[in-house]
Order: C-alpha cells, then sequence, then structure tokens
C-alpha cells in the first residue's frame, strides 16, 4: 500500500510540472538515492517511515506555497497535495500497525 501511494504522489507531482525525473522525486521528496523507488520494486519492501515522513513534509510544505499564490489552478493542486500528505501518513500508521502486530504488541 505505501509503495502505491508513493508511486502515486510521484506521477501527481510530474502531472503537476513540479518534478521532471525520478532522482529528483526521490532525492528532494523522499530523502533518498535515485535508486529507491527500483529497490522497493525489485526487493518486494515497503518503503520506510522516513521516506513517507519526508514526502509528506514536502507535500505539506508545496501545498503552503500554492496556497500563497492564490486561487484557482493552484489552489486544486494545493488541496490535491494536501489529500496525498494525509495519505502518506495513514500508510504510515498502516506499516507501524502491522509491525506491532507482528510482535504482538497490539491486536
Amino acid at each position: 500500500m505505501a509503495k502505491m501511494i508513493l508511486e502515486q504522489v510521484r506521477d501527481r507531482l510530474r502531472d503537476a510540472g513540479i518534478v521532471t525525473t525520478h532522482k529528483q522525486f526521490c532525492e528532494l521528496w523522499l530523502g533518498k538515492s535515485e535508486c529507491y523507488m527500483r529497490f522497493l520494486r525489485f526487493s518486494e519492501t515497503e518503503p520506510s517511515a522516513d521516506a513517507l515522513a519526508t514526502c509528506a513534509a514536502q507535500l505539506a510544505s508545496t501545498a503552503k506555497q500554492l496556497r500563497g499564490y492564490g486561487k484557482g489552478k493552484h489552489s486544486a493542486w494545493a488541496e490535491e497535495l494536501e489529500q496525498l500528505r494525509v495519505e502518506c501518513y495513514v500508510a504510515m500508521d498502516a506499516a507501524a500497525r502491522v509491525k506491532l502486530q507482528r510482535k504482538g504488541v497490539c491486536a
């Protein structure tokens, strides 16, 4: 699930023209190396909480900047980025719950 949200964020940022390359997304939006998404895909692992948190913070910052530009198209993108930020936190929460369940800490 978390991988899917990162792919969705990447694709929407590309659509908006906010990021132009895969490297730019991984390094600036996830705080990871340019091969991070490829690593996730081939190793079939979920993204780290750090990558999700970094992405959420970048989304919040960019949404705030877009709101500062005024209404219209910028405002609509700001709202979409805000929703993606929330989805990053939902993915982090779900991953934490799974981890705790595996350790027998919570049901």
